[in-house]
C-alpha cells in the first residue's frame, strides 16, 4: 500500500509545515577552545529556527527529542542517555528505538509532560504544539533544518543547548560535504535527475525542488535536478512534465511506500526516458536520504555515487 505524500513528509522527515524558517546565528567555525568551552557554559541564550530566543538556565540532564534528525543529533553528540522521550519516527541509532514515544505527527502533549523534560527540541510545527508545550511551563527550542546549508549550524545550536562542544562536529560535517563537491566539481557532465517522492497520483508527482535539503544533495552530488525552477520545496510535476525533462537518472527511496524500479520502468509512456533506457533507476536508504541529520556527508556521498560512479571506482 502506497502512503500519501502527507505521511511521508511526516514520517521521514517531520517538516510537513513550510519551508523558510529563520537560520540561527552561527560562530565562526575557527573559535578557539575557549571560545568553545564558553559557548556551552550556563545559562546560555540561543536564537533557534523560528527565531526564538531562548534561555537554558543550567545544562539539561531530561531531554525530549521531537524529530529523527534532532535524536540522530542527539545521540551523534552523546546524549543519548539524557534523552528520556522522542517521536515515533526516531529509530535511528538502534538504542534511540528503546527510548519512550512521544507521538508521531501530532505529538502527545501528556506524554511530552509526565516526561518533566528540563529541555524539549522539536521540529516546527503550525498546529499550535509549540505553543502548547511552552505554555505548560516547558522550555522548548525549534530545531529545524531545512537544506544542507542548515545542518553545520543545528549541530553548533544544539551543542550549545546541550552543554557539549558542537563545533567540532559542525566541522567535520562542512568538511565532508565539502569534501564530496569538490569531488564532484571534477565531472564532466552533470546529469538529469529526477528523484521522485510519492506518484501516488500519476497526475500530480511529487519531487523535489529548490529549497529542500534533497535538491542540495542533487546539486552537491554534481546533477541537474530537473525541478531546479519549481517555485516550492516540493513541487508536483505531472508525467508529461518529467518525459518532456528526460532525466538520465532517477532516484527513489529504497522503502515499502516507494515505488520500485521495475514498476516505475513499466509506466506507460516511460520507456523513452534516457534514465529508463539506460538502466539508471536507483534506490537510495530513506533514513539516510530523507533527515537532514548528522550522516550528510555520508549522504551526500551516498547520492554522489549514484550521480558519478565513475568518479568512486
Amino acid at each position: 500500500m502506497r502512503v500519501p505524500f502527507r505521511r511521508f513528509l511526516a514520517v521521514v522527515l517531520l517538516v510537513a509545515t513550510a519551508c523558510g524558517a529563520a537560520t540561527p546565528p552561527v560562530p565562526s567555525q575557527q573559535s578557539s577552545p575557549a571560545a568553545a568551552a564558553a559557548a556551552i557554559a550556563f545559562p546560555t541564550t540561543i536564537t533557534d529556527f523560528q527565531n526564538r530566543t531562548v534561555t537554558v538556565p543550567m545544562r539539561p540532564e531530561r531531554i525530549v527529542s521531537i524529530g529523527p534528525s534532532i535524536t540522530e543529533f542527539l545521540f551523534a553528540l552523546g546524549a543519548g542517555p539524557r534523552v528520556v522521550g522522542a517521536d515515533d519516527f526516531s529509530d535511528e541509532p538502534a538504542a534511540a528505538k528503546q527510548v519512550e514515544k512521544v507521538g508521531g505527527i501530532k505529538v502527545n502533549f501528556e506524554k511530552v509532560v509526565s516526561l518533566r523534560p528540563d529541555l524539549v527540541l522539536s521540529v516546527k510545527f503550525s498546529d499550535g504544539t509549540i505553543e502548547k508545550l511552552t505554555g505548560a511551563g516547558l522550555l522548548v527550542l525549534v530545531v529545524d533544518p531545512q537544506s544542507v546549508g542548515d545542518i553545520a549550524r543545528t549541530a553548533i545550536l544544539l551543542g550549545r543547548a546541550i552543554g557539549t562542544d558542537g563545533d567540532a562536529m559542525a566541522r567535520d560535517i562542512q568538511k565532508r560535504v565539502d569534501d564530496v563537491r569538490t569531488k564532484t566539481s571534477s565531472a564532466s557532465t552533470k546529469p538529469r535527475v529526477y528523484h521522485e517522492i510519492d506518484a501516488s497520483d500519476p497526475t500530480k508527482i511529487f519531487t523535489v525542488g529548490p529549497g529542500s535539503y534533497i535538491h542540495d544533495l542533487i546539486e552537491i552530488a554534481g546533477g541537474q535536478n530537473i525541478a531546479a525552477r519549481a517555485s516550492s520545496a516540493y513541487p508536483q510535476l505531472s508525467a508529461e512534465e518529467i518525459l518532456r525533462s528526460d532525466p538520465e537518472i532517477i532516484v527513489l527511496a529504497a522503502a515499502e511506500y516507494s515505488a520500485k524500479p521495475d514498476q516505475v520502468a513499466a509506466r506507460s509512456g516511460w520507456s523513452v526516458i534516457s534514465a529508463v533506457r539506460n538502466k539508471r533507476i536507483e534506490t537510495i536508504a530513506p533514513n539516510l536520504i530523507n533527515r537532514p541529520g548528522p550522516r550528510v556527508g555520508e549522504a551526500a556521498e551516498a547520492y554522489a555515487k549514484l550521480v558519478h560512479p565513475e568518479l568512486f571506482r
